[in-house]
């Protein structure tokens, strides 16, 4: 299944979603964001059904009540992206990624110990 990349927005009310067991109404969404949040409900909603035309997200309506529940796991999602992400910027290639992160100083020899062990071990 392709899964469609979603905007910042979108990723924070995923991640409300994904935090929560089962499903999240729009008012637990709204409590979730907290005081600190800007976002009218209008965005809110408008962010949700962007979410659910993207098939991220199921909907269920009962009277006035929208019910949303993730239709993937935040693994899921971060997994199809990072392997979009390998394609995209370095052909596929993992160690060209590696060695970028090298290169510019973002990985620590500690981090690729980590990795070494970790590659011994599968």
């Amino acid at each position: 299944m392709k899964i469609a990349k979603i905007s910042d927005a979108e990723y924070e009310i995923m991640k409300i979603i994904w935090n929560e067991e089962g499903e999240v109404t729009t008012a637990d969404i709204v409590e979730k964001l907290g005081e600190d949040n800007s976002w009218k409900l209008t965005t809110i909603l408008t962010l949700a059904n962007r979410l659910v035309d993207k098939n991220v997200l199921s909907l269920r309506k009962e009277g006035r009540i929208n019910y949303y529940s993730p239709n993937i796991s935040k693994e899921e999602y971060k997994s199809y992206q990072a392997n979009d992400f390998i394609e995209d910027m370095y052909d596929g290639s993992v160690k060209s990624l590696i060695a970028s992160l090298y290169n510019t100083k973002k990985i620590k020899k500690e981090d690729i110990d980590e990795l070494k062990d970790w590659i011994r071990r599968i």
